[in-house]
């Protein structure tokens, strides 16, 4: 252990406070050959920390919960941490977090801002398609986001929240007020998260973060032994998850048409939108999709993805798009050149302009996408699948491919709602081939 010393020595000199098991973690994955046991590990720790005054972080003090039946409840909550960045900045962090209440499986969603009622119910989505589907109640506290008043009993719901509530079809249980035991066991993921996914984490963007949860989740929260229920979440819940009833895609977007003028600028909500319009007459019409975050310029007519732009407060302004934009209006010609050796794949795109005749355009983008970042060995492994399983489809291919080799590639270029559309569905292929 000798040899890791002075690597162990600079993370206590950052966060003395950090917990033995974050330093091992740390170590495996910048030492894949370390070869040393947790024990050995740990009474190496404890004499290392003696000898240069390090003390052990403070025990979290945990009691007996109730077992609840699978499927039956899940408990959600907020947190927020203080995190540097690389520059020794603080950012503040706001998280979701939900938690199974039966098989602990655990997920957490990260904001750079405080959560209101429509980020919170973005979180949810992004929780039911982590899970793949809900309980049949949620347990909250007495929060802004949720409630607007309770008054002995009589609870008055955010009109947005409530809508939202029956339109899923859970029950909601709300927290007493000043008693957190009964929501215990979301209190403890926020604990958790604080001291196993940040200690000792440097800020490098939202996107980064959420992105290392997942894969902290996969490895850590829901891949390790629980204290309490002393069973690995990830295992309880292919039991549980059996229980869980299914969630229709939810979203506020809302959905305009226009008309652009000769140099191809659209006008919206004050703004003017640069959008590259290709050969499309004059007379063609755009439509718009506003999800208060993004917003996305299609064909009205083929649904051709043209352009998309953040969501800006600001009016008056001219938005132009990026010059690399131009790459991802992908033709027939060009996939075709692409896989012109291959047959099988050929295949694929014949199958798919005869199945996604109104998407074929979109569906080539995306396929287009996916060859800057997987081999062509892998995408002709999950063109195989697609034509045996007559699901021929950019949709379905990729989903195969995050079920055959890993997730992470598919985060690298996938928008977050596209990706968890996608995570949900190679979930079903892994259940569908793996029983």
């Amino acid at each position: 252990m000798d040899n890791y010393r002075q690597y162990i020595l600079e993370h206590l000199k950052i966060c003395p406070q950090m917990r033995d098991t974050n330093i091992y973690l740390k170590l495996v994955e910048a030492f894949p050959d370390l070869q040393v046991k947790r024990a050995t590990f740990y009474r190496y720790m404890k004499a290392l920390r003696e000898q240069h005054g390090y003390p052990h972080a403070s025990k979290r003090k945990t009691s007996p919960r109730e077992i609840s039946p699978p499927g039956y409840e899940a408990q959600a909550d907020f947190g927020q941490y203080k995190l540097k960045d690389m520059y020794g900045r603080i950012v503040r962090i706001y998280f979701f977090c939900m938690v199974l209440s039966y098989s602990r499986m655990k997920f957490v969603y990260f904001s750079p801002d405080p959560f209101t009622t429509k980020t919170a119910i973005k979180a949810h989505n992004y929780a039911f398609q982590y899970f793949g589907g809900s309980t049949q109640t949620i347990l909250y506290d007495l929060d802004r986001v949720y409630v607007v008043s309770e008054n002995l009993g009589n609870i008055i719901f955010v009109p947005t929240f409530e809508e939202y509530v029956k339109r899923i079809g859970y029950n909601v249980l709300l927290c007493r007020p000043r008693d957190p035991q009964s929501k215990g066991k979301v209190e403890e993921v926020i604990g958790y998260i604080k001291q196993s996914f940040f200690e000792g984490r440097i800020y490098t963007g939202i996107d980064c973060l959420n992105s290392a949860a997942l894969a902290w989740l996969d490895r850590e929260g829901n891949g390790r032994i629980h204290t309490v229920a002393r069973k690995v979440p990830r295992e309880m819940f292919m039991e549980e998850q059996k229980y869980l009833f299914h969630v229709k895609p939810y979203s506020e977007v809302s959905s305009t048409v226009a008309s652009f003028d000769k140099d191809g600028v659209v006008s919206y909500k004050g703004n003017r939108y640069q959008i590259n319009t290709g050969m499309m007459d004059a007379h063609k019409r755009i439509r718009i999709e506003d999800d208060g975050e993004m917003l996305l310029f299609y064909d009205a007519e083929t649904n051709d993805l043209l352009a998309k732009y953040p969501v800006t407060e600001d009016t008056g302004q001219l938005f132009k798009p990026e010059e690399n934009y131009s790459r991802d209006r992908v033709s027939l010609t060009i996939i075709k050149q692409y896989f012109a050796e291959y047959e099988i794949a050929q295949e694929f795109i014949r199958r798919m302009e005869q199945q996604q005749p109104k998407y074929f355009n979109t569906h080539c983008i995306r396929l287009y996408r996916m060859t800057k970042f997987y081999t062509i060995g892998q995408l002709l492994d999950g063109i195989e699948y697609c034509i045996d399983t007559e699901r021929c489809s950019a949709y379905e291919l990729l989903a195969y491919l995050m079920y055959q080799y890993g997730e992470h590639i598919a985060k690298k270029f996938l928008p977050n709602q596209q990706y968890f559309n996608h995570l949900a569905r190679s979930k079903e292929i892994r259940r569908e081939i793996d029983g």
